[in-house]
C-alpha cells in the first residue's frame, strides 16, 4: 500500500465511499464560502461546521417540505472544509437533488439559503451532476494536511 497524506491507500478507499456519485440520485456540486468574521466570532472549522449545519436544516426543509421535520428527511450529503491561499474556510460538498426539483430552483434555493445563514459569503458555486472528477477535487490533498480531518462527518449524511 501507497502512503497518501499520511494514510495508507486503503484507508483513503474507504474515505472516499461515501462520496461515490452513483451513490446519490441526482448529485449535485457545491462551493459555499464563509465569512471570515462576524461581529466578534472569528470563522473556525467549529463554527463552519456549525454554519453548514444550519444551512443544511434550512435547505432540508425548504425541498423536503414538513418531512424533514416531522420524519427526519435529509438530503443525502458530503462535505468538505478546507482554507484558501487568503485564509478564507469554504466548503467543498455533493448535495443530492430530488428529481422532483429542477436543477435551476435548487441553485436558488441553495444560495438563498446559504446568503441567510451567518457567515453564508456571496462567493457560490453551483454545477450540475457532479461526477468522480468532482469526488477527486473534493478530496485533493491541497489545503489538507490530514484528509480524515477536513472531512465535515456531522454534515454527512
Amino acid at each position: 500500500m501507497t502512503d497518501v497524506g499520511g494514510f495508507n491507500d486503503g484507508c483513503v478507499s474507504e474515505s472516499r465511499a461515501p462520496f461515490d456519485p452513483s451513490k446519490f440520485q441526482s448529485p449535485t456540486a457545491v462551493t459555499l464560502t464563509m465569512k471570515k468574521r462576524v461581529g466578534v466570532r472569528n470563522a473556525d472549522s467549529n463554527v463552519a461546521s456549525e454554519n453548514f449545519w444550519h444551512f443544511m436544516s434550512r435547505l432540508n426543509h425548504k425541498i423536503l417540505g414538513s418531512a424533514a421535520k416531522l420524519h427526519g428527511r435529509q438530503l443525502k450529503t458530503v462535505a468538505v472544509i478546507e482554507t484558501n491561499a487568503d485564509g478564507r474556510l469554504h466548503y467543498h460538498a455533493m448535495i443530492d437533488r430530488p428529481c422532483y426539483c429542477s436543477f435551476a430552483t435548487f441553485k436558488n434555493v441553495v444560495i438563498d439559503q446559504w446568503l441567510r445563514t451567518d457567515f453564508g459569503y456571496r462567493q457560490i458555486n453551483i454545477q450540475h451532476e457532479a461526477d468522480a472528477g468532482w469526488t477527486d477535487y473534493m478530496l485533493e490533498f491541497r489545503q489538507k494536511e490530514s484528509l480524515l480531518d477536513f472531512i465535515d462527518w456531522n454534515n454527512c449524511h
